[in-house]
């Protein structure tokens, strides 16, 4: 066991980032041969080029080597028709050297404490929020207060070996207006966003600067957005795809935007979704809405499945106003959400 009183714990500096990365990959292949190890790119592009900042805690040594590391991603988000932000919990680690048992503040949790104590305050963010693996937690769960919200997540699946269900699927598609692929997000989805915000109590805001920094220009895979224009080309909805999510031939519908009142662009953009991800050889197309949400049952009625997935929505409440069972009827998440980038 290396001695703690030896770590400098502090906030990230620039040039952090190759250092931080040496660990997150040593970390991280621990018992997982098929981790895929994280570039310099990728982090840069979470932590450095995210538009709402970031908020980094590291645990470093004298020689200069970073051996502990607890980060959330920033982001703009809406709340009960507030603007505030709140943080993604990811990427939190140390050197197996510096472990501790849980009964025991082993170095993970004075940088973790050190976190909270500066980012994890109500004057900051109103909430945080991840989707921790197992023993993650079982610590956030039992010590730093995570909350369950949805365990598990709840996926909407349609499976595309047969096309028994493809005429309930495509009931809409003669609707007027055509759905295009989009280059680049521009204002049209931010007013577009703010004819969905007023239907949603609790979400990450999806506007333009958001969704072109999430989904366009990010290095760990290729994502197509493809938006139904009306006859005045304004956007009545869109999705974003990413084929083969995972590993395995599935068409994640990893944003989805479109109006509750909406049911004719919904079933439109869907069937667009399921014929496009049947040419391009995926076998299932998978999306999350949430329960609550109008299209959820929509979607049940042409051709999806609700199951379990293998992902744990929790939150950490900073905002003490905000009660667990309102955010569970209000937050509108996508598979975007999580950090499975």
């Amino acid at each position: 066991m290396s001695n703690v009183e030896d770590v400098t714990i502090r906030n990230y500096r620039p040039g952090d980032g190759p250092r931080v990365v040496d660990l997150l990959n040593e970390v991280f292949t621990e018992g997982d041969p098929g981790y895929s190890p994280r570039t310099l790119e990728e982090w840069q592009w979470i932590y450095e080029q995210n538009p709402a900042g970031n908020e980094i805690v590291i645990a470093e040594v004298p020689d200069g080597r970073v051996v502990g590391h607890y980060a959330c991603i920033p982001y703009r988000v809406q709340v009960d028709g507030r603007e505030r932000t709140c943080g993604q919990g990811v990427d939190s680690m140390v050197r197996a050297e510096y472990r501790r048992g849980l009964k025991a503040e082993g170095l993970f949790l004075k940088v973790a404490k050190r976190y909270f104590e500066q980012y994890g305050i109500p004057e900051n963010h109103a909430y945080g929020y991840g989707f921790p693996n197992k023993k993650a937690y079982r610590i956030g769960v039992r010590i730093l207060k995570y909350c369950p919200v949805h365990a598990p997540v709840v996926t909407l699946g349609r499976n595309l070996f047969d096309k028994t269900e493809d005429a309930e699927v495509g009931i809409g598609a003669d609707e007027t207006g055509s759905v295009v692929e989009l280059d680049r997000c521009d204002d049209r989805v931010d007013r577009l966003w703010s004819r969905i915000g007023p239907d949603v109590g609790m979400a990450t805001i999806r506007d333009a600067q958001f969704l072109n920094w999430r989904y366009l220009d990010c290095p760990f895979g290729h994502h197509q957005m493809f938006g139904l224009l009306d006859q005045e080309d304004e956007l009545r909805g869109l999705y974003i795809a990413r084929d083969n999510w995972t590993g395995p031939p599935i068409e994640a519908l990893v944003e989805y935007l479109v109006p509750s009142s909406d049911s004719g662009a919904a079933v439109r953009l869907i069937s667009h979704a399921v014929e496009r991800a049947r040419t391009v050889g995926q076998q299932r197309v998978e999306l999350w809405v949430p329960p609550w949400h109008p299209h959820f049952q929509l979607l049940e009625a042409h051709g999806f499945v609700s199951e379990d997935s293998p992902f744990n929505l929790c939150v950490k409440i900073y905002d003490r106003a905000l009660e667990p069972d309102w955010i569970r009827d209000h937050w509108y998440y996508s598979i975007g959400d999580t950090d499975a980038f």
